[in-house]
């Protein structure tokens, strides 16, 4: 796989390792960790293969290690990685103190990749025996990437500043608490190959984009409960704040998926997708909020939507105010219709912030939601509490 292919996915790799390194113990066995490390990414969807491993007292050393979506492209390899005070559980899983991951330059072509490493530390690797579905996909105190910077011809297409992430100490039945953050980023689509990419990009507006992301949640693995926090900002352009709270993602839930994805290993993705979303039922809708903020983006957009129709801004809100109240129309809810046309139309005359909110009373199961869709529609917005502002 060339870099052309893969420069992109760099990054995300590299995570994978992360949340999904090996392990090893007094007297580790350097291919029963591996083994464990393959079964654990397997569960992810991944092949995980290496060339060799080497036991340094408590220490691993794993050399060539290539991870790969089945069936799909070559992969992408990482010639080292060190697992650090490796200690074995007694029952075949292990916790290691820290996973290292070297800098490396890589060139391929016109492509270039410059990564400057990465760890995680108290990472816990389950074996097969253990029982705890949510220690079964993978356990950490804390992780960080490094700067990584993705170039073609010697310029700079993406550069991220790195990555954290951080989680509190986990107990069966415990509420755990997770925040992580993605560092200043930049995309140059000057620098992409793809001339038509380029083009879009600088007639809207946006030759480069950068910005950041962070993330916050808290999860009661007793009662299944889950909140997050998401934001992500992009510098002169806009930012998306993502607000929710669902019931009963349970750890009977997360056993239940992964039996669901053994037993159907190898079956059509549609398949699998009717049969997660069965599962899905079980969960249940607290609240969502939606808010993106303006900063140019908007009339950006429009105004890129006006010279494709050979019209200007004002053209291109009027036909938008004209259009919303028939498309609604099918929501059969006239009150609600009439709330969205006029909270659109205020954000398009003055773009500052437009909020979609789903504030039901009380929780409601998504089992209710689907039945309510496929019954009767228009009553989905009553049963969510769905209200839309703007400029608030």
């Amino acid at each position: 796989m060339t870099l052309r292919q893969n420069a992109f996915t760099a990054a995300t790799a590299t995570v994978l390792i992360f949340a999904l390194a090996p392990a090893a113990s007094a007297a580790i066995d350097g291919d029963a960790v591996v083994e464990a490390l393959a079964a654990q990414m397997k569960k992810q969807g991944l092949e995980l293969t290496v060339d060799s491993t080497e036991v340094r007292d408590d220490d691993i050393v794993i050399s060539n290690l290539m991870i790969a979506v089945p069936g799909g492209d070559d992969g992408f390899k990482i010639d080292k990685v060190l697992l650090e005070e490796v200690v074995e559980t007694g029952t075949g899983s292990y916790v290691i103190g820290r996973v290292g991951l070297p800098s490396f330059s890589q060139r391929d072509d016109d492509w270039s990749v410059d990564f400057d490493g990465a760890s995680i530390e108290g990472y816990y690797l389950a074996g097969p025996e253990e029982t705890d579905p949510i220690a079964a996909v993978g356990i950490y105190r804390a992780m960080e990437v490094g700067p990584l910077e993705v170039a073609h011809n010697g310029n700079t297409v993406f550069k991220m500043d790195g990555i954290t992430s951080t989680m509190s100490p986990y107990e069966s039945g415990s509420t755990l608490e997770m925040e992580g953050e993605v560092k200043d980023f930049l995309i140059d689509f000057s620098q992409i190959p793809q001339q038509n990419v380029q083009a879009t990009m600088a007639e809207v507006g946006f030759p480069q984009l950068q910005g950041r992301m962070s993330a916050s949640g808290t999860w009661d693995t007793d009662t299944g409960d889950l909140t997050v926090e998401e934001k992500l900002i992009l510098d002169d352009a806009a930012a998306l704040n993502i607000d929710f709270a669902i019931g009963g993602y349970t750890p009977q839930l997360i056993a239940a998926m992964q039996e669901m994805q053994k037993n159907m290993e190898g079956q059509s993705e549609e398949a699998m997708g009717v049969a997660m979303l069965g599962l899905m039922q079980q969960l249940e809708i607290g609240h969502v909020t939606v808010e993106l903020v303006d900063d140019s983006a908007t009339n950006k957009l429009l105004d890129f939507a006006a010279s494709k129709q050979g019209t200007n801004r004002a053209g291109v809100v009027a036909m938008a105010k004209g259009t919303l109240p028939i498309a609604l129309a099918q929501l059969q809810n006239p009150q609600f219709a009439a709330k969205v046309t006029a909270a659109i139309s205020e954000f398009l005359d003055k773009p500052g912030s437009l909020t979609l909110m789903a504030s039901p009373p009380s929780p409601v199961p998504v089992a209710q939601i689907m039945g309510s869709a496929m019954s009767a529609p228009q009553s989905v917005i009553g049963i969510l509490g769905i209200d839309i502002t703007a400029n608030e």
